[in-house]
């Protein structure tokens, strides 16, 4: 396209210069100068307000009941944010249906930087076992910050002969009639790192769910069923008192309390790595900008010594991390465990 030039003539020239010169030196000069800065100053207003985010309370919505590790944890790092973020964080639990009550309160709330969820690696598993989600826990929620990874510990009773691995594998093998996992449920994460593992060893295991480790443990103790996977907080007690023998971890290196437990990926089952996880969403939609300041106050509370230490305390491993390595985490677990809710033909309906 070509730019055509209007040439003025030098009567239009002047009058222009006479004009210029008039509003410089008249009084309206000011006024009008002012109410340009003005419409600047306006103009600025909403990028000021965006910089003092957040300045009212923020909600955290945990979907598990009140007391439990997912709720300790998640007031752990609230109080963090607050301090880091001066503002106040309310926790709000929301229990029910395997998270998905409060997680769907969160879903329906405002994206505006003020609600928040708590999940755990349940979140992504729900909906290769329920078929009549009413969301997308991948798309309706996004990641905020992973505070961590939850190693399992894999435990058989003391009343069997195994007393490592290899034992357990070799005599699983021999006794296929005892060869049995206890789970905190059907769907559990302990349920699906034992069946993880079965397929992985070529172990025929049979499943023994509880509701819940209280009353597994029981039958652990007593030999009735052979083997458990479940968190170091819970199995790491047992196995000092002599109760349960320790034969592995999920975690990627040697757990800091417990540097005698070799890790799966030692004892040549490198996919084993990983079991649980707990970590910050919120609603899709919310400005990058608010995720991003949300997770860096996240990442500051995480590393800093107590907080950390207090995680280790809990059986969890300290990551932190973006929203973005979050969310590819996310679908990475939810297409891991798909495949071996599969394979494992384990259904809920």
């Amino acid at each position: 396209m070509t730019t055509r030039h209007t040439a003025h003539t030098p009567t239009q020239i002047s009058i222009t210069s006479t004009l210029r010169r008039w509003f410089y030196r008249h009084p309206m000069h000011r006024w009008a100068t002012h109410a340009l800065l003005a419409v600047g100053v306006l103009g600025s207003a909403p990028a000021a307000a965006q910089d003092n985010y957040p300045d009212r309370p923020i909600r955290v919505v945990v979907p598990y009941t009140p007391g439990g590790v997912s709720d300790t944890v998640t007031r752990l790092i609230t109080k963090g944010l607050a301090d880091n973020l001066k503002t106040p964080v309310v926790v709000e639990n929301l229990p029910g249906a395997n998270g998905r009550i409060g997680s769907q309160a969160v879903v329906r709330s405002a994206a505006d930087g003020y609600n928040f969820l708590v999940v755990v690696a349940g979140h992504v598993v729900n909906p290769s076992l329920h078929k009549d989600m009413t969301f997308s826990p991948l798309e309706d929620l996004k990641g905020v910050s992973l505070f961590g990874h939850i190693p399992l510990l894999m435990v058989s009773s003391a009343q069997l002969p195994p007393t490592n691995l290899a034992q357990y594998i070799e005599w699983a093998k021999s006794n296929p009639n005892n060869a049995t996992f206890a789970s905190s449920g059907i769907g559990s994460g302990a349920h699906l790192v034992a069946e993880q593992f079965g397929k992985t060893a070529n172990l025929n295991l049979t499943h023994v769910p509880y509701k819940g480790m209280a009353p597994a443990l029981i039958d652990l103790f007593s030999g009735q069923v052979s083997m458990a996977f479940d968190s170091v907080q819970t199995m790491m007690p047992q196995v000092d008192a002599g109760k349960l023998r320790a034969l592995a971890i999920t975690s990627a290196q040697r757990w800091p309390s417990s540097p005698d437990v070799p890790t799966m990926a030692e004892l040549g089952y490198p996919t084993m790595t990983g079991g649980s996880w707990i970590g910050l969403l919120a609603p899709a939609g919310v400005p990058a900008d608010r995720l991003e300041k949300i997770s860096n106050a996240v990442q500051a509370t995480i590393d800093s010594p107590e907080v950390h230490a207090r995680l280790i305390e809990y059986g969890i491993d300290p990551v932190g991390g973006t929203p973005e390595k979050f969310d590819l985490f996310m679908r990475s677990e939810s297409d891991r465990w798909a495949q071996v809710i599969q394979q494992a033909k384990i259904s809920l309906e």
